[in-house]
């Protein structure tokens, strides 16, 4: 009995070994992460590649929503304008789930402050993709992070 379990284990090993190896990510999810390593290098040319024309920033507060940028030129323009800040933000990603043309994450943003010490927030964002372009984003509000 206990040679046929093992030959059993044998068999299944490589069953179990392949289950747990993730898939590679959606192209969905591959878009979203190019627009925010573009993002992080504060190259508005290349997050403008991955804009549709008809962008929406949509920002949720409680039951009501509002859309902060439309159209891709306002959007190129407001982050070129970001950009110019005094503050250098960078975002990382968490927390995927893509579902069709829609892809939820964490973005959690870290900067330093005037005293040079780091401060974070995340928010949960889903993006709509279409014609493999961002169309449209909306931006729950933020939440302190560690």
């Amino acid at each position: 009995m206990t040679r046929w379990m093992l030959v059993l284990m044998a068999f299944l090993m490589p069953v179990a070994v392949s289950a747990e190896t993730p898939p590679p990510p959606p192209d969905h999810q591959v878009l979203v992460e190019k627009y925010t390593a573009a993002f992080n290098a504060q190259d508005v040319t290349a997050m403008s590649n991955l804009m549709h024309s008809e962008i929406q920033w949509i920002m949720i507060s409680g039951a009501k929503s509002e859309v902060a940028t439309d159209g891709k030129d306002n959007m190129v323009r407001d982050m070129t304008s970001y950009f110019q800040g005094p503050t250098k933000v960078s975002s990382s990603l968490s927390g995927w789930s893509v579902n069709g043309d829609y892809v939820t994450v964490i973005e959690t943003a870290s900067w330093q402050n005037s005293k040079g010490e780091r401060q974070a927030q995340s928010a949960t964002a889903v993006y709509q993709i279409m014609d493999r372009l961002i169309r449209r984003v909306w931006y729950f509000p933020e939440q302190k992070a560690k």
